[in-house]
């Protein structure tokens, strides 16, 4: 059994410590990279807990930069008789992200990074209604040269942000510094892959007893080669543009995208960078098949946090079948059971 170092401490909203929680039921705490992470904490109703738990309190692990908001507090009685409060909420990235819309209808252009930063800045760091402000949100230093372009209206900023990453291959999280700041952070996560000679190797095999089963399959089925994207207009007059891979014939499979939110505002914005908005959102959808190589990994030769945190690459391979792919370490759930028993559950995607 891989060692506990799973050790809730909750905090107040002015972000003082009230309790380290050490005699809990059960722990749950995932990680993700594209999307955010949550926990679900059990403990038992008692004298020390009762009260403990309110809305909007943090809960923070010394071993982990991320930070939990309770949204959840449940009082329960179990068909043995037992009294639990169960405890559960977002990490700080989809606890605050998701509060606010994009309230102006924004076009971003450059550096996803820069694209990223701006819809925070325009609706939470300097918006223009002071209450939408968050006076403790900042940016960390990261970026992101990958290019974008995209225009949004009232959409929620954190499936924005979150398709955004997804999209382009890079994660997010919302950490709590020293100065009791939200500090919002982009990554890319470390290469650990057989096509790089910098970092070591992180390999889940058969080989080396780490991969307990694998199942690999190529799909056909869903492959996007053309799409026909609509903006603005009515009829014939409608804006459209079509954007391909280069496929014909049989070969050729079409979808058709309604960008009818898209908006050039009576010429503001030109023909031509309308054109080009409607193409990256077609670009989006293009896809090719699927090549998917999956496992049960067993993390003892890999230390996770060590050699591989979430969001890095790493290899899975089948030395039988000789086969391997890069992947992603897109997510990782860690829990601690009633019997005290620590697991990790890896999740890897692309």
């Amino acid at each position: 059994m891989i060692m506990n170092t799973m050790i809730p401490i909750i905090l107040n909203t002015s972000f003082e410590r009230l309790a380290v929680v050490d005699d809990y039921k059960s722990f749950i705490w995932a990680t993700r990279f594209y999307a955010s992470g949550d926990f679900e904490l059990v403990v038992d109703v008692n004298n020390k807990n009762v009260g403990l738990f309110v809305k909007d309190y943090y809960v923070i692990r010394e071993d982990d930069d991320n930070v939990g908001v309770i949204e959840d507090i449940v009082i329960q009685r179990t068909t043995e008789g037992e009294d639990h409060i169960i405890v559960s909420g977002r990490f700080l990235g989809g606890a605050i992200l998701s509060r606010r819309i994009i309230a102006v209808q924004t076009t971003v252009t450059g550096k996803v990074s820069a694209c990223i930063n701006q819809l925070l800045n325009d609706n939470i760091i300097s918006p223009t209604i002071p209450a939408r402000q968050i006076s403790n949100f900042v940016l960390g230093t990261y970026e992101i040269n990958q290019t974008m372009q995209a225009q949004y209206t009232g959409k929620n900023l954190l499936e924005t942000i979150s398709n955004i990453c997804e999209t382009y291959g890079v994660g997010f999280k919302v950490t709590l510094n020293s100065d009791n700041q939200f500090v919002f952070m982009l990554y890319e996560g470390t290469d650990h892959t057989y096509d790089q000679s910098v970092n070591p190797w992180v390999i889940f095999s058969d080989k080396y007893d780490n991969l307990l089963s694998s199942e690999y399959e190529e799909n056909y089925q869903d492959i996007t080669t053309a799409v026909l994207v609509a903006g603005e207009g009515e009829g014939l007059d409608r804006k459209t543009q079509w954007v391909t891979d280069g496929q014909t014939g049989l070969n050729r499979r079409e979808i058709y995208k309604d960008q009818r939110q898209v908006q050039s505002n009576d010429g503001e914005i030109s023909d031509a960078e309308y054109e080009e908005l409607l193409q990256e959102s077609g670009k989006e959808s293009l896809t090719t098949y699927t090549a998917a190589f999956t496992g049960t990994v067993y993390f003892d030769n890999v230390k996770y946090k060590e050699d591989i945190n979430v969001g890095d690459l790493c290899v899975i391979e089948n030395e039988r079948w000789g086969l391997y792919i890069n992947t992603r370490l897109v997510e990782v759930i860690e829990s601690v059971s009633e019997t005290g028993m620590y697991s990790i559950v890896p999740t890897f995607g692309i």
